[in-house]
C-alpha cells in the first residue's frame, strides 16, 4: 500500500537488527548491549514461500484477511505498535546461516532495526522519522479488515 518508488527503495535495503539473547538476564531489543544482526530484509514476497513454519495465504499475519503482509499496527489502545516482518535471507545451500525471521518492532519508544548504511544515532533518527511518515500513511490492520467485512456484505 506504499507508494511503488518507496517500497522499491524499501526491497533495496540490507538492513541491522537488534536480536534478542537466548540469556533470559540479557538486553532486550532497543537496549544497550543487544546482539545486532546485519543482512536482514524486510519481507518481499509471500513468506509462506521460504519458511515451512507459515501457511500459504496465511502468512506471518495468521490472518486471511491481511495475507503475507510485511508491516502491522493494531489499534490495540496503548499497545498500538508499529511491526515489520523481516527475515535474514533463504539459504541457498545447506550449511549456509540458519534462516531467522519474525516481527521487528518500529516505534518511538522502541527501535529494532535500521538500515545499515546508517551508521550514526543521528543518521538513524533521521531514517526512522521518515519511515514512520510512511507507516503513518498506512491504514490499521483493524481497518483493512473491516472494510473488507464491509464489502463483502
Amino acid at each position: 500500500m506504499l507508494p511503488p518508488h518507496v517500497w522499491a527503495e524499501l526491497q533495496a535495503e540490507d538492513f541491522t537488527v537488534q536480536r534478542n539473547p537466548k540469556e533470559p538476564d540479557g538486553p532486550k531489543p532497543g537496549e544497550a548491549g543487544a546482539k545486532e544482526e546485519t543482512g536482514w530484509r524486510i519481507q518481499q514476497k509471500p513468506h509462506s514461500s521460504c519458511c515451512t513454519g507459515y501457511k500459504a495465504g496465511v502468512g506471518p499475519t495468521d490472518s486471511e484477511e491481511m495475507g503475507d503482509a510485511v508491516a502491522t499496527k493494531y489499534a490495540n489502545g496503548a499497545k498500538d505498535v508499529w511491526r515489520v516482518f523481516m527475515n535474514n535471507g533463504v539459504p541457498a545451500e545447506p550449511g549456509e546461516r540458519e534462516h531467522f525471521c519474525g516481527w521487528r518492532k518500529c516505534d518511538p519508544e522502541i527501535r529494532t532495526f535500521w538500515p545499515t548504511r546508517c551508521t550514526t544515532p543521528m543518521d538513524r533518527e533521521a531514517w526512522w522519522r521518515w519511515f514512520d511518515e510512511q507507516l503513518a500513511s498506512l491504514p490499521l490492520m483493524s481497518e483493512v479488515v473491516s472494510a473488507r467485512m464491509w464489502a463483502k456484505e
